[in-house]
């Protein structure tokens, strides 16, 4: 019987939303014994019932790092691994041949993998990467005994490289006890445009930006807030997005550090529209972005780049709208359909906080990883 479950990461923080809010508090909850084990942070803390242990290895070779994780889980010595990563699976691997009892490796697949990594370069090194980890990642995922997926489109690829290996989709959708309903606040004087998470300008945050500029010319009556939530990658994106907003006083920009998972529906209460107009590429436009559910259990409603697996989510088309990001006129246009028309406003809101109640919630999912753990011994 699985009582004691790891779960590694190699590439995300250990607070992570899927790694400790959904999977690591719901196994803790459900009276499993649940340790976090990152390479990505140096900590040793204990939080709500959860051990949480790692080390920093972004300066170690990847089989320094497999073996420092190793030696981790030899001391926790778990049932069940769950490894956010394919390096993690290795060191799972390497676990489970000497552990002198029954271990079973889950992949947890969030991720386009190796195009996340590999698409960060150019020429020959882009080709090379991408083969070498495309490689790492079928080996990896024949040594798992489950994988997880995240959503329905990362499935192909995996029937593909593991096809006897059994697969459950658990979703990314918000724990809805941490989401505050609170209806958008526009009064008709001040209108706040909100972003949040990675501040990446691939993700359309100098395009917001512009877009409440040209809508400051067109509705000079209105006050317009644009509100930042999240931190830059680097320290260079940052300078340059500091610099844009001290060029136009026109509209008033307020910038809030990264907050804890269970704090964000605070951050969110006083915008009333969320945005995320990123560049399609093919990681962007093959990835259902987290964001958009978050918003929707806040009751905000979103204006989204249109991309292929938010088209497929038919439903939520009913709280918010998807255009082309390179459309500014577009996206002006449905902004000011929510400001012509309050009901419309009403309806976005508490229709998509239904749809979260209802359906799309991490609630319902995480009876599903309950139960495939379940389900190993």
């Amino acid at each position: 019987m699985v009582k004691k479950v790891a779960i590694v990461t190699t590439g995300h923080p250990p607070m992570d939303e899927r790694i400790f809010w959904k999977f690591g508090l719901s196994l803790s909850d459900n009276n499993f014994e649940v340790e976090i084990i990152c390479s990505t942070d140096k900590i040793q803390i204990h939080r709500d019932g959860i051990f949480i242990s790692g080390f920093d290895g972004s300066k170690l070779e990847k089989r320094l790092k497999i073996m420092k994780l190793y030696d981790m889980l030899q001391d926790f010595s778990p049932d069940a691994i769950i490894c956010s990563e394919p390096l993690a699976v290795f060191s799972a691997h390497k676990f489970k041949k000497k552990a002198g009892k029954k271990v079973f490796i889950i992949l947890d697949v969030t991720e386009w993998y190796p195009e996340n990594v590999a698409f960060k370069y150019s020429g020959f090194n882009r080709y090379f990467l991408y083969t070498s980890l495309f490689l790492l990642n079928v080996v990896a995922s024949n040594f798992a005994d489950n994988i997880i997926i995240g959503e329905i489109s990362k499935k192909k690829r995996y029937d593909i490289i593991a096809p006897g290996k059994p697969k459950t989709i658990i979703g990314y959708y918000p724990v809805l006890k941490y989401f505050k309903y609170s209806t958008p606040k526009y009064n008709g004087k001040t209108l706040t445009l909100c972003y949040a998470g990675l501040l990446n300008f691939d993700r359309g945050l100098l395009t917001l930006l512009d877009i409440a500029l040209l809508l400051a010319q067109r509705q000079p009556q209105l006050e317009i807030k644009v509100k930042i939530i999240g931190k830059f990658p680097n320290e260079s994106d940052e300078k340059i997005f500091d610099e844009i907003i001290k060029k136009d006083s026109s509209i008033f920009v307020e910038r809030s550090n990264w907050v804890d998972y269970d704090k964000i529906s605070a951050e969110l209460e006083d915008t009333d529209i969320c945005f995320d107009l990123r560049k399609k590429s093919f990681i962007y436009n093959n990835s259902l972005p987290i964001k958009i559910f978050e918003y929707m259990a806040c009751g905000k409603p979103f204006i989204f780049t249109k991309i292929k697996p938010l088209e497929k989510e038919l439903n939520i088309l009913e709280s918010g709208f998807l255009v082309d990001p390179e459309n500014q006129s577009e996206i002006i246009s449905k902004i000011e359909n929510y400001l012509s028309d309050p009901d419309l406003f009403k309806k976005h809101s508490e229709v998509g906080r239904h749809i979260i109640e209802s359906e799309k919630n991490w609630e319902k999912e995480s009876k599903k990883l309950i139960r495939m753990i379940k389900s190993l011994s």
